[in-house]
């Protein structure tokens, strides 16, 4: 292929150099397009757009986006735009990779108290160059998210016991994930997650086959007590998926970490304080298992899990999912 920026389509083999890999999907989240920069017959900088199904009508996603320096991404993000433009795109959000169900945001401040903590398992956190070209392509923030933390775990074990017993007499039972028939959980959570979800900023319907390729193997190789399910005449009404931060065992230092992932609750039981009960849980079943510190990861400023998080925890990172008019 030769020097300067390329359009591809989605089914085009797009060509390898020094800009990282894309992950264990390679380039297959089905985009619309990608568009690529070339020096040196090398892959420099590349991003990838989606026009369809995307949040709202109008509205373009660029995500996959990795660049060697921010001015080659301001170049592929300049290009992306003029496709979406040339697609009937009036805004455009970033970065995104496709949907929220997957990778998006900027981190916008790594350390709101003091020192930066490095990334957590699963946390969003693109080098520098990547945000820094979104700014000098005009792109602003449109939504805001924190991470938060609780440093040192108090024994909750009574308080936990007894708000089981609280909520079992209002006819709600929690209970773990039963991993021996994985693919019936998951399937039966499905509703839940989905319905849970739909008023999110920026939502798009996840197919249940997609769920469940998605969740199978992260269910696969957690411990059960950090997947509890609330359940009401045997129908979940409530979910919270958590794991342990192996990103520490990554680096080769000690696992202490709960990170404390998706809450979700159907809309029939919200306003009960179900959401808080299954934290409560969650943070004692992570103590329990030598895990005396936990994240709530990943919250909108606006959700109801940041309100739960307020009590005990610090806000530990800050992020952004940026746009722009095109």
């Amino acid at each position: 292929m030769t020097d300067g920026l390329h359009t591809l389509a989605s089914s085009t083999e797009v060509p390898t150099g020094p800009v990282d890999s894309l992950g264990p999907e390679g380039w297959a989240a089905r985009p619309e397009a990608h568009v690529v920069l070339i020096e040196d017959r090398q892959l420099v900088a590349r991003a990838s757009v989606w026009w369809m199904g995307t949040p709202e009508p109008g509205v373009g996603v660029v995500g996959h986006a990795s660049w060697e320096n921010a001015e080659m991404g301001q170049r592929v993000l300049e290009a992306a735009m003029e496709r979406l433009r040339v697609e009937g795109c009036t805004r455009v959000l970033g970065p995104m990779d496709g949907s929220t169900w997957r990778s998006y945001r900027v981190v916008v401040d790594p350390a709101p108290h003091g020192d930066a903590e490095p990334p957590f398992a699963s946390e969003p956190f693109p080098p520098s160059q990547i945000g820094e070209a979104f700014e000098l392509a005009e792109f602003g923030p449109i939504a805001h998210y924190v991470s938060a933390r609780v440093d040192l775990l108090p024994d909750r074990a009574d308080l936990w016991a007894e708000t089981q017993r609280q909520l079992e007499a209002n006819g709600i039972t929690v209970r773990t994930f039963n991993t021996a028939q994985a693919d019936l959980e998951l399937a039966r959570l499905y509703p839940l997650i989905r319905d849970a979800f739909a008023g999110n900023l920026f939502y798009t319907p996840l197919p249940e086959a997609a769920f469940l390729a998605m969740y199978a193997p992260l269910v696969a190789q957690n411990d059960p007590v950090f997947m509890l399910i609330a359940e009401r005449e045997d129908e979940p009404i409530g979910f919270h998926f958590g794991f342990p931060d192996l990103a520490q065992a990554a680096r080769g230092e000690s696992v202490d970490t709960i990170i404390c992932k998706t809450l979700a609750v159907s809309p029939s039981a919200r306003g009960q304080g179900l959401g808080g009960a299954l934290t409560l849980g969650m943070e004692e079943a992570g103590r329990q298992r030598g895990l005396p510190r936990a994240l709530h990861a990943l919250m909108h400023e606006a959700n109801d899990s940041l309100k739960i998080s307020r009590h005990g925890a610090q806000i530990m990172r800050r992020y952004a999912l940026l746009g722009r008019e095109l």
